[in-house]
């Protein structure tokens, strides 16, 4: 399917503008669609096969939820590497769980690295030889749930069949020129096995 958005750009507002507003267009136009492809794709979790699925509404994203998210990919001789998604605030539980003894001062010498890692960076990195990512595209449902995933990166699929473009056309009666951004692409899951759907709590 086709993505676009459009804008109407007046030379008044061109030639008025201290900066290069065609090429502020241009980047904002990027951004969006990209948003769109992203958000399309990581909607497919919860397309992953349903003997995967793990958590449930209310439940905290813990480590232990990723341990057993890799087993299962394990059982089903799923190859590594693994990849987890998850929304910025079902990460929290599980950075605030792995950073927990560094809040105590005599207890700090029992973060693990990971944990320090956490502190130093804000980044988990890799946990149980599963690389974690946060993405704000994630939906969050009106309960305060999302669903996120672990997977095996050739489990999801992405087509571009016309690359990024912008086209003007200008409109002399408005004074103005009209500015369309346009992506041709479509997604699909293509093993869907190599992934596990996890629910969870994204609620402070």
């Amino acid at each position: 399917s086709e993505v676009g958005v459009m804008t109407t750009l007046t030379d008044l507002a061109r030639e008025s503008s201290s900066r290069p507003i065609a090429q502020d267009i241009g980047r904002v136009f990027g951004e969006a669609i990209a948003k769109k492809v992203d958000t399309d794709l990581v909607d497919l979790f919860g397309s992953f096969a349903t003997a995967n699925d793990l958590g449930s509404a209310g439940t905290e994203l813990t480590a232990d939820l990723l341990l057993q998210a890799e087993a299962t990919l394990r059982a089903l001789n799923v190859p590594k590497p693994y990849v987890a998604v998850f929304h910025p605030k079902a990460m929290f539980n599980l950075k605030k769980t792995l950073t927990s003894a560094g809040y105590v001062a005599s207890q700090a010498p029992a973060i693990s690295s990971v944990g320090e890692n956490i502190f130093n960076s804000g980044f988990v990195g890799s946990v149980f030889g599963i690389d974690l990512y946060e993405n704000a595209n994630l939906s969050i449902s009106s309960a305060g749930d999302c669903v996120g995933g672990v997977f095996h990166p050739i489990s999801l699929g992405l087509a571009i069949k016309e690359d990024f473009k912008i086209e003007t056309q200008r409109d002399a009666s408005l004074r103005a020129t009209e500015i369309v951004g346009s992506i041709m692409k479509g997604q699909g899951i293509i093993k869907d096995n190599y992934g596990c759907a996890i629910t969870v709590d994204s609620a402070f």
